[in-house]
C-alpha cells in the first residue's frame, strides 16, 4: 500500500531530469537582478557625470574670477608701487611693501630701502608711475601672470622730466582672500 510520501516520489521519478526545475523563473531572476544591476550602474555614472561636469564647471567658475580679480588688483598696485615722492618716501615704501608677498617682498623692501631710498633722498626725486594697459598672461592657481605697460615720469629739480614706457610681467598671488605682488620682471 504506498503512503502519501511513496506516491509522490513516483511522481518525482517521472520528472524529466534533462531540465533543470523552473528554468524559466530563474531566467527571469537572472534578468531581473541584471536589470536591477544595470540600472544601479546606469545611475552612478550618471552620478559621476554630473558631479563632474558641476566640478569642472566651478572651477572654470573660479579660474575666471581669479583672473578678474588678479587683473583688477594688479592694475591698481603696480602703479602704486612703482611711484613715490621724495617728501612722503617713507608713507609711500610703507604703502608698497604691504601690497607684496612672499621673497619679493623681501627683495623689494630692501630695494626701497636701500639704492630707491637713497636716490630720492639725495637727489629729491619723485616719480609717478601709470598703468597704460594691462592683460592677464597665465592662470595656475592661486598664482596669475598679468602683463602691465607703464609709464613713468620722474622729476628732479634743476632737470627735464623724464618719462619713460614699459613692459612688466606681474606674478601676483592670492593670500587669504585676496591678491598680492609676488613678483614684477621687466620685459
Amino acid at each position: 500500500m504506498p503512503t502519501a510520501l511513496s506516491e509522490e516520489t513516483e511522481v518525482d521519478e517521472h520528472v524529466d531530469k534533462s531540465r533543470p526545475p523552473e528554468s524559466g523563473r530563474l531566467r527571469l531572476d537572472l534578468g531581473g537582478r541584471l536589470l536591477r544591476w544595470a540600472i544601479v550602474l546606469l545611475a552612478i555614472v550618471g552620478l559621476a557625470a554630473a558631479i563632474t561636469f558641476a566640478a569642472l564647471a566651478g572651477h572654470a567658475s573660479d579660474r575666471a574670477r581669479d583672473r578678474t580679480d588678479a587683473l583688477a588688483t594688479a592694475k591698481s598696485r603696480v602703479p602704486v608701487l612703482l611711484s613715490y615722492d621724495h617728501r612722503t618716501l617713507e608713507a609711500d615704501l610703507d604703502r608698497s611693501k604691504n601690497q607684496t608677498t612672499g621673497r619679493f617682498r623681501t627683495d623689494y623692501t630692501k630695494l626701497l630701502e636701500g639704492p630707491v631710498a637713497k636716490a630720492a633722498t639725495q637727489k629729491q626725486i619723485s616719480t609717478k608711475a601709470t598703468l597704460s594697459g594691462a592683460g592677464v598672461v597665465e592662470v595656475a592657481g592661486p598664482r596669475v601672470t598679468v602683463l602691465v605697460f607703464i609709464t613713468q615720469t620722474t622729476i628732479a629739480p634743476g632737470a627735464e622730466p623724464s618719462v619713460s614706457a614699459s613692459r612688466v610681467e606681474v606674478k601676483m598671488q592670492r593670500v587669504g582672500n585676496g591678491w598680492k605682488v609676488a613678483g614684477l620682471t621687466p620685459r
